[in-house]
């Protein structure tokens, strides 16, 4: 909540004379904050031996013109016994995300024997932050971004003209193969998808030329950017996903 409403509830909350001052409690919170963040990190006594690290980002944007959008890096790391850290860090600010990282991990007990597991978009950036961080074997792709290109792919897929019966016989093959593909990722056969991807393609041919201004114009030309960005997304992580 803004500090202005928190120094409210915590005036009515206190039974001290106190968070009258937004600028105050601001104040109070960010020297707190800097102590947090540059204090070690409280190992457990046990070591973890694996532990799962999730890292995602996201923007908030501002409601004023001209004012700048924050990227925020947000994540969590968690043992197989249920222990769970969360971290947060605005990009391009004072916060060291990859000092956060590490130290979150040791937290929970990280050590030199520690499987570490990672989860992300597969976005080079956060990759990158990863690897910083000591993580560095390939990430398992996030299923909610995956899950969003293969429903692209599917949208194409069911406006493709069939105008000609070679498109028809074409688009019957390319409905088809897309299902198969979401179900081999889904099956965790990466290698399999890419078989579905380069059938797809053998048959694309059937729709070049296609200039029509409505949805099956354009359909070929959104198939064939889904399915790029499927394959992207796929070899960004290869045998992980």
């Amino acid at each position: 909540m803004p500090y202005r409403v928190a120094a409210d509830v915590m005036q009515h909350l206190l039974p001290i004379d106190a968070g009258k001052s937004p600028e105050t409690l601001r104040s109070h919170t960010l020297q707190v904050g800097k102590r947090l963040g540059d204090a070690a990190a409280e190992k457990p006594p046990t070591a973890a031996a694996a532990i799962t690290v999730t890292l995602d980002s996201t923007f908030i944007r501002s409601r004023e013109d001209g004012e700048r959008h924050l990227e925020v890096r947000v994540g969590n790391v968690e043992t197989e016994t249920g222990s769970r850290q969360v971290f947060a860090a605005v990009a391009k600010a004072e916060t060291d995300i990859t000092a956060l990282i590490q130290r979150t991990l040791e937290s929970v007990g990280r050590s030199d024997t520690t499987a570490v597991t990672a989860f992300t978009d597969g976005c080079p950036g956060l990759r990158a932050v990863l690897a910083s961080a000591g993580v560095t074997k390939p990430p398992i792709l996030d299923w909610f971004h995956i899950a969003m290109r293969l429903q692209h792919t599917k949208l194409a897929a069911a406006n493709l003209s069939t105008d000609s019966p070679d498109r028809v016989i074409a688009k019957a093959v390319i409905v088809a193969e897309v299902e198969r593909l979401h179900w081999r990722i889904w099956s965790g056969k990466a290698k399999n998808a890419q078989r579905s991807i380069k059938r797809i393609r053998t048959v694309m041919h059937v729709f070049k030329g296609k200039q029509s201004q409505g949805a099956r114009g354009v359909a070929s030309r959104k198939l064939w950017h889904a399915l790029h960005a499927v394959d992207k997304y796929l070899n960004v992580c290869p045998g992980r996903s």
